[in-house]
């Protein structure tokens, strides 16, 4: 192999591994007419997964791709993602009496501000997929989840 040929394949592979470090983050900014407690925040990026949380109960954390918990201060909480680019979906729920699960009546209706991305809405239940699911496909892009009561 001639000294050219080994320099381009090292190029290569320097270009290819800075290019896989770089990061893609994904800013969730978090709004509310609630002004206290956390804001629990998951990702999603298999349609089988998403909508499975169910009030009173703890979710499972291998349905989701990743998650963040954050305080919301002044009604508003902001959430920086790292991850690849591609299809997700976003859905949260602000945690005002502070036990980590989204709280409910005993029909199974949220007493606690959730939302989802693109401000999908379900009806008697969550959003489908189609519904939520957005492309994420450039650094720091922005999505706006509104957290509300029924």
């Amino acid at each position: 192999m001639t000294m050219i040929k080994i320099i381009f394949k090292l190029g290569l592979l320097v270009i290819g591994l800075s290019s896989q470090l770089a990061a893609e983050i994904l800013i969730i900014n978090v709004e509310s007419n609630y002004n206290q407690g956390l804001a629990l925040v998951g990702v999603y990026d298999k349609e089988s997964n998403f909508g499975k949380a169910k009030v009173n109960k703890k979710l499972d954390s291998e349905k989701v791709l990743t998650g963040a918990a954050i305080q919301v201060v002044d009604n508003k909480a902001q959430i920086k993602i790292d991850i690849p680019f591609g299809f997700y979906a976003v859905s949260g729920f602000q945690d005002i009496d502070g036990n980590l699960v989204m709280s409910g009546n005993f029909l199974g209706i949220p007493k606690e501000p959730f939302g989802f991305s693109n401000n999908a809405k379900g009806k008697f239940g969550p959003p489908k997929w189609r519904d939520a699911v957005f492309n994420f496909n450039k650094n720091n892009q922005v999505i706006i989840l509104k957290l509300e009561k029924l």
